[in-house]
Parts: C-alpha cells; sequence; structure tokens
C-alpha cells in the first residue's frame, strides 16, 4: 500500500523542487483562454480529470516488453544505447527520440513484409484452389496458371521481410542508428516535461537551431481527442499544455491510437502515477531494472518484499495472464465517474462537469478570479548533446 503523505522530500533531496506529487500542486494561474482547442474541437474530444488514478496502463503498452525480450537486453546489451540513442524509459525521465531514416525504412520493410506475406499465403492457396475448382483443371496445371500470380503477392512482401532481417541479424550497429535527436520528455526526477523543436535557418542546409520548452507537469492537461475512419470512431491521447498552445502527441508513441477512448484513460493514470513522486514507479516490466535507482520506489519494494527480478523471470504464459488482467481492468476503468481534481486549484477558460463536481467538493480559494501566480514555463535554448 503506498503512503499518500510520503512526498519524496525525505531522500537527500533527491527530487527536484517541482517533482509532481498531487498533494503539494500549488495553486494555478486563472486560464483566461483554452489555447489548444476550438469549440469544434472541444465537441470532438474532452479533457480527461486529474487525481484518483488507477494503477492500470494500456495494454498493448504493458506487453510491448514481454520478459523475453528483457532477459535478450540483459544478454546482449541495449544496442540502441550503443548506437547513441537519447531515448530513456527509467526511473528519471520517459523520453522519446526517434531513430534515424534507415533504422525505420528497416523497421518498416520487417513489419509490413511479415504482416502482407502471411496475408497473401492463404489469398494465394484460395486463388489456387478457386482457380482448380472452376475450371476443372488437374491441379498441376492448374498451379502452373497462377504461379507467376502466387509468386508476385507472396514473394514480394516475403523479399521485404527476408531481406530487412537479414540486414538487422548481419549488421545490427549500421542498421541501429540514432537520429537528430530527443522530441519530448516526461522527467519524473524534476516534474517537469520538455519538449524539443529543431530548426534550420535554410531549409536542409546548416546547423539546427534547438529549442526546448519545459514547463511543470501540472501544467499540462490529458486529452482524449475524437475523430473518425471508415472503420468507425478513433480516439488519440494529446497532453496539452494549459496556458500555451503547446501540444504533446504522447498517444502516437506509446498508444496509437484505439476505437475505443478507455485506453486513453488508462494512459493518463499511467503517466500520472508515472510522474508522482509519492508514489513507487508503476509495475511497467521495462521499468523494472531501474526501480531500485528511484528512492520512493526502492523504500516501497524493501518493505513490501517484492522479488527484483519479479517481471524478467517470469514465464511467457504467467505473463499473458498478467496481460489479460490488465486488459480487464482498463476496460472497467472508471475516469467518467471522476471529479477533476486541478480544478480545486485552477479555473479553467471551460469547465466540464467534472471541474464543478470537484469545485463543489473543494476549496473556492484561488477560483474567484483574484491575482493568481504566472505560470511556470520557459523556453531554454541550447544545443542538446
Amino acid at each position: 500500500m503506498v503512503d499518500p503523505t510520503n512526498t519524496g522530500t525525505d531522500f537527500g533531496g533527491y527530487y527536484g523542487t517541482d517533482a509532481y506529487c498531487p498533494e503539494s500542486v500549488p495553486e494555478q494561474p486563472v486560464q483566461s483562454q483554452d489555447f489548444n482547442h476550438s469549440k469544434l474541437g472541444r465537441s470532438a474530444g474532452f479533457r480527461l480529470p486529474w487525481g484518483r488514478a488507477q494503477d492500470v496502463m494500456p495494454s498493448n503498452l504493458f506487453a510491448r516488453w514481454p520478459p523475453k525480450a528483457l532477459r535478450e537486453i540483459e544478454l546482449i546489451g541495449n544496442l540502441l544505447e550503443e548506437a547513441g540513442h537519447q531515448g530513456q524509459q527509467d526511473h528519471q525521465s520517459i523520453r522519446y527520440a526517434p531513430l534515424a531514416f534507415r533504422s525505420k525504412l528497416i523497421n518498416a520493410l520487417e513489419v509490413f513484409g511479415k504482416a502482407l506475406f502471411w496475408v497473401s499465403l492463404p489469398l494465394g492457396v484460395v486463388i489456387y484452389v478457386m482457380h482448380a475448382y472452376l475450371t476443372d483443371s488437374k491441379l498441376l496445371i492448374a498451379l502452373q496458371d497462377v504461379y507467376s500470380f502466387i509468386l508476385m503477392i507472396t514473394g514480394i512482401p516475403a523479399l521485404m521481410w527476408l531481406s530487412s532481417t537479414l540486414v538487422f541479424t548481419l549488421f545490427p550497429r549500421w542498421s541501429v542508428k540514432a537520429g537528430r535527436g530527443p522530441e519530448w520528455e516526461l522527467d519524473r526526477r524534476n516534474g517537469m516535461v520538455r519538449v524539443w523543436s529543431y530548426r534550420r535557418a535554410v531549409p536542409f542546409i546548416g546547423p539546427r537551431k534547438v529549442t526546448v520548452f519545459e514547463a511543470p507537469f501540472y501544467e499540462f492537461d490529458g486529452f482524449v481527442a475524437g475523430g473518425a475512419t471508415r472503420y468507425g470512431p478513433r480516439f488519440d491521447f494529446i497532453l496539452c499544455h494549459r496556458y500555451s498552445k503547446l501540444t504533446v502527441h504522447i498517444g502516437d508513441i506509446l498508444l496509437g491510437w484505439h476505437h475505443n477512448p478507455r485506453p486513453c484513460y488508462a494512459l493518463w493514470d499511467f503517466l500520472q502515477n508515472y510522474m508522482d513522486v509519492s508514489r513507487p514507479l508503476p509495475e511497467f516490466p521495462v521499468l523494472e531494472p531501474h526501480r531500485h535507482k528511484d528512492p520512493v520506489t526502492a523504500e516501497h519494494d524493501r518493505k513490501s518484499g517484492r522479488p527484483e527480478r519479479y517481471w524478467r523471470d517470469m514465464d511467457d504464459k504467467t505473463f499473458k495472464q498478467k496481460e489479460d488482467e490488465m486488459l480487464s481492468r482498463v476496460l472497467s476503468i472508471d475516469t467518467e465517474q471522476r471529479p477533476n481534481l486541478m480544478a480545486k486549484k485552477v479555473r479553467y477558460a471551460h469547465m466540464t462537469p467534472e471541474d464543478m463536481l470537484a469545485y463543489g467538493r473543494g476549496s473556492r480559494r484561488g477560483r474567484n478570479g483574484a491575482r493568481a501566480p504566472r505560470p511556470s514555463v520557459g523556453y531554454v535554448q541550447r544545443d542538446w548533446k
């Protein structure tokens, strides 16, 4: 059980002064304008409430690094780190940095080649059988008739899959190349969100000018952006800065889009739990090797007797059961019934029922239009090393 009074301040100053803790969020400035969402945008999406986060995460994110993959990383090392990749997933931060173009190309060829091959192979068999039946031909003659077509629809995807696999197997260090640098970061230790921008004075010529935007995590709100496709509704998760036009499309990387908004709810809960230094790190398998480095997490694991290699030594069958349990918890998440506890600290430009519910239960202080502190936001110019 997590001690909600533990703010992480008893660990030798390890956490920064802006580290996120729900119990110590300061009074926020009044939001005079909703910069990121027009009336049309608000009708197609909605802001998610702060607080009362459950111990959940999207099941596809949970299953992205199964125990087998974690053991392989331990055995052969992390090629991304060797390549100078600046992405990060540990006790300090979650930082996204895209790979170089050639790495993306090799990966895309493997993924799409494999998928197309397994789709086209049974399709080719069906075409062959149907041709033999409709033409009343012998099987060998029918195969000769459709052989070139079947070879085309299965051979090209197979070649894509095989060639990309061979390149990565034979030249792994050449295949994995770091890109230009990070794009966004959630810094648990210091409670900050950072977004990188890269610009050149002349396109494709000269050095890039790197701009880093940073602000405390509690100045951002989670939004579910709704849309429609030919296959039905789609929902994306976006992190929006309350006092500027900045949006961080975290859901594109950690989640993808879904036909149901509940995975977006689960991602918002996961992000709140990850950034909250009064709690241990979430039970996210890829974070397990770093749990002992985070003071609050290390203390929690010591008191609870959590095995150091709980996820890494788990068998595939048990992990699949854990994945199914996580999906069940995501589908029953109660986000839509929660009050927005951040509404006790800030007056939003556009109030929601969740805001009013929290307002009725919480303090009126800071919500009467009185002068409030300015947002703790700024631009930091520097070259990212």
